[in-house]
């Protein structure tokens, strides 16, 4: 058990009021006893143990004053202030070659850095100070590493190692009694099974850490483990429990001053209220997040709160508004999702390959069997890493994709449908003014410029009508391409799913490559339409790119054994036998090439294999390409 905040008064009661590092020491053990339950205080004594370290040059307790300061700022949302207090300890850390305090500092860094969304620096820094506890024997902190990197994952998506992770904290903190960190491992558990839509194991999680906040007397956990349950209970259509568990935690929050977490719990109110048809109050709560976001720079909160007012002003009949949301949390989104991918998977990889080399020396020393397996799932995890890196860009670029041709269908058909009527209007009444000058007044036709004004009447109604009809055909592509019902399995139509891809793309294609379709007779496949859309596109987009100037893509279907194939051959640049070795690798290249990006083909091989099917190529260098895709009539997806 730790010693108690009482323990630590009655210790400093007893000694000196001199300075001295004994009492820095016991002044920073103070601050660290009640940071969680009285903020401003902890704040107080860190400033009183920095400034008396100073006074005595004592090096260790500036650089555990300045430890505990960021940490305070952390809580508090300043996330900048917190970040440079941080980096000054961890200089004096290294300095002092105090490996225990240069892991608090590591550790901390990393708890900033997931909260702004820096989930690859965030890793990088949990690594490194778990590495650093474990050497140290300091069990709790390590507990609280294990904890960080399975909030990391959980960010990811990677809801396995969030689990392996976050239960490993458990088990540390069972094992050394410590009711918060159970109760926060717990919080990091309920919250993956939240995310797996289990509702009944995470309210049963969520429960148990909401009573060991309440017997530790941690208000800031008790609203964490408060707006949690009120999310869970919100998913589950129980909203009148819902509210209440959030208003509660937004008042210990706002008690607190922690802003990202009072930002977190209007977010969540504004879902609720969202959910509960009630968008005029929900823009209220949800406007507030913003500015809080924005203040603090938090961006999963700043794309959070964007994605939820989209939606509201969407519903109060403003879709300009709407969509300037949208495209802001589509921006904030890439920018923490996307462009820091690469940098995600370096740093990762360099934590990765630390502690593998560290094992491989464990290995050769203690010929362990057990050492070198871990070691093994070590490279595998590094290889999803390569492949959640490509996929990662690719699948917020569909959903916007998605989102974005809904507006504008759903827009072009009103003006559309107009424009057809009026057509057929004009075309009726030019009939009939032939029909009454016939019959009545048949001399009026022997008149040239009236005969010439119907015609032209009857000449503009016919390009009118193709018109409207090409414009038809290609809404009811995009349609077709983006499947905005789409995320779920359905029956497909493959040559359809072609045709519509292959509209999309005329304007690319004019008068440069030439289409050649051998339509097979294939029956339907049982697939996600989106998902087959977005493969086809790719390998329909790659082989027009390929053409430099002009020639053909042939397009054939069939039906093969149990699969249908689709074989889309070009007669472009083609590539080599080293080219084709890395094609459906993550990789980039502006070497002028075929494939420019290798992430898009990575992608497209990835969803069929998980349709049950797969992609093939062959090439040879200046005769072109050709790709086979195949599916099964019927493949569950994995995962689904």
């Amino acid at each position: 058990m730790e010693i108690t905040a009482q323990e630590l008064e009655a210790q400093l009661a007893a000694l000196p009021t001199t300075d001295s590092p004994e009492r820095v020491d016991l002044v920073i053990q103070l601050v660290r006893a009640v940071v969680m339950a009285d903020p401003p205080r902890a704040t107080e004594l860190g400033r009183e143990a920095l400034e008396m370290s100073r006074r005595l040059d004592y090096q260790k307790g500036i650089g555990f004053s300045l430890y505990h300061l960021g940490f305070g700022e952390y809580l508090r949302s300043d996330h900048e202030r917190a970040m440079a207090t941080l980096l000054e300890a961890q200089r004096l850390m290294d300095a002092i070659e105090d490996e225990s305090g240069r892991g608090m500092v590591l550790g901390s860094q990393a708890a900033v850095h997931l909260s702004v969304g820096e989930y690859e620096k965030a890793l990088s820094c949990s690594f490194e100070a778990l590495k650093a506890h474990r050497q140290t024997g300091d069990r709790s902190n390590e507990a609280w590493q294990l904890h960080v990197i399975g909030g990391g994952y959980h960010e990811m998506g990677d809801y396995p190692r969030a689990l392996q992770y976050h239960g490993e904290a458990l088990q540390v903190f069972e094992e050394l009694d410590l009711d918060v960190g159970r109760a926060r491992a717990l919080t990091g558990l309920g919250l993956v099974h939240q995310a797996r839509r289990e509702f009944d194991q995470a309210l049963e999680v969520h429960g148990r850490s909401l009573e060991l906040f309440r017997r530790a007397g941690n208000g800031f956990g008790e609203s964490r483990a408060l707006n949690d349950l009120g999310v869970t209970l919100q998913e589950m259509g129980e909203f009148g429990k819902a509210r209440e568990n959030h208003l509660r935690a937004l008042e210990l929050r706002e008690e607190f001053g922690n802003k990202q977490a009072v930002s977190t719990s209007l977010i969540n109110l504004g879902k609720l209220l969202l959910a509960e048809g009630r968008p005029e109050e929900a823009l209220d709560y949800v406007q507030r997040a913003l500015g809080i976001a924005e203040q603090i720079k938090a961006k999963p909160r700043i794309f959070q709160s964007h994605l939820v007012l989209s939606e509201i002003r969407s519903l109060l009949g403003d879709p300009a508004a709407a969509l300037e949301h949208y495209k802001s949390y589509e921006r904030v989104k890439e920018e923490v999702a996307g462009d820091q991918a690469n940098l995600r998977l370096t740093n990762l990889q360099v934590g990765f390959e630390m502690e593998q080399a560290e094992r491989d020396a464990e290995i050769s020393r203690l010929k362990n069997v057990e050492l070198r397996q871990k070691n093994e799932q070590l490279q595998t995890l590094l290889n999803e890493l390569h492949t959640a890196q490509a996929q990662l860009i690719q699948s917020e670029k569909m959903a916007v994709l998605g989102s974005l041709v809904s507006g504008l269908l759903h827009e072009f058909n009103t003006p559309l449908g107009a424009i057809t009527g009026t057509s057929d209007v004009t075309n009726r009444c030019v009939d009939r003014i032939r029909q009454v000058a016939a019959s009545d007044h048949a001399e009026i036709l022997n008149n040239r410029k009236f005969a010439q004004a119907l015609d032209i009447l009857e000449r503009n109604h016919e390009l009118t009508r193709t018109a409207t009809a090409r414009i038809g055909q290609i809404t009811r592509s995009l349609e077709g391409f983006t499947n905005l019902d789409g995320g779920t399995l359905a029956s497909v139509d493959v040559n359809q799913n072609l045709e519509h891809t292959l509209t999309l793309l005329e304007y690319e294609y004019r008068d440069r490559v030439e289409v050649v379709w051998e339509r097979g007779e294939v029956p339907p496949v049982l697939s996600d339409p989106r998902d087959l859309s977005q493969v086809f596109m790719t390998l329909l987009t790659n082989a027009g790119e390929a053409i430099k100037e002009r020639g053909t893509v042939t397009v054939k279907t069939d039906f093969v054994g149990e699969h249908v194939q689709v074989e889309i051959r070009d007669t472009g640049v083609g590539m080599d036998a080293a080219a084709l070795d890395t094609l459906f690798e993550p990789s980039f290249s502006d070497s002028g090439e075929r494939i420019k990006s290798g992430m898009g083909l990575m992608a497209a091989s990835n969803i069929m294999l998980k349709m049950g099917g797969g992609i093939s190529a062959d090439s040879e260098v200046g005769a072109g390409s050709v790709f086979r895709v195949w599916l099964p009539l019927s493949a569950p997806i994995a995962g689904g």
